[in-house]
């Protein structure tokens, strides 16, 4: 079982890299950087981070600031709150586009030896330019956890806009956490297709590094 999942994941890295090679000069590239932390308050478990955004020509272009409190259970099912706000720059806008994004959590995790399943789900309330956008997100996540040094992981989310019953994002991760003292290391390589534009879709590969202390 451990051989089969180890081959899959590095049968999954060569198809991210192979794929990303194949589509990068048609695509946009982005770096992304994480820097935050978490924390046990009682029952609960409190997270944030402030994650910095650039593009292809090292341009900074995007900005949010995420906090988040979860409520974990014994069981499978457990649920969370969270808060984002972000700011982003736009081609031809004179000023940044503001959001500010309460949003709820239900997850669902699993674990069968060392392999971890997590299924997030996650409503949005995006308030953005005097409107009110609903989106609704399904991340599914798979971690092999055998290692003490390295947690490799594979993850796929899409995105779900209820104002126009859109199906309108698709992102696949490939990345590691490498755990450091209190500090957790996380760098990723991605890609995402989106609907910019009514049925206009862009290609976009993303690189990043986070850093998540806990105390």
């Amino acid at each position: 079982m451990y051989k089969l999942v180890k081959s899959l994941f590095f049968v999954a890295t060569i198809v991210v890299l192979v794929f990303t090679g194949k589509i990068a000069k048609a695509t946009d590239f982005e770096n992304w950087t994480f820097v935050g932390g978490k924390t046990k308050i009682m029952n609960m478990e409190f997270s944030f981070h402030s994650a910095n955004f650039f593009n292809g020509e090292s341009n900074y272009f995007l900005n949010h600031t995420q906090l988040s409190l979860d409520f974990p259970s014994k069981g499978s099912i457990y649920f969370g709150i969270g808060y984002k706000q972000e700011y982003v720059e736009f081609p031809g806008r004179i000023d940044w586009r503001r959001e500010y994004r309460p949003m709820l959590h239900l997850f669902y995790e699993k674990n069968w030896g060392y392999i971890n399943f997590r299924d997030r789900h996650r409503l949005e309330f995006r308030f953005m330019d005097g409107e009110l956008i609903n989106r609704y997100r399904n991340q599914v996540q798979l971690a092999f956890t055998k290692f003490r040094g390295i947690t490799p992981y594979f993850s796929t989310e899409f995105s779900f806009y209820f104002n126009k019953l859109d199906y309108t994002r698709q992102r696949t991760i490939l990345g590691a956490e490498i755990p450091i003292k209190s500090i957790n290391l996380n760098l990723f390589v991605g890609h995402q297709i989106n609907e910019d534009l009514p049925e206009v879709w862009n290609n976009k590969i993303m690189m990043g590094t986070g850093l998540s202390y806990s105390f």
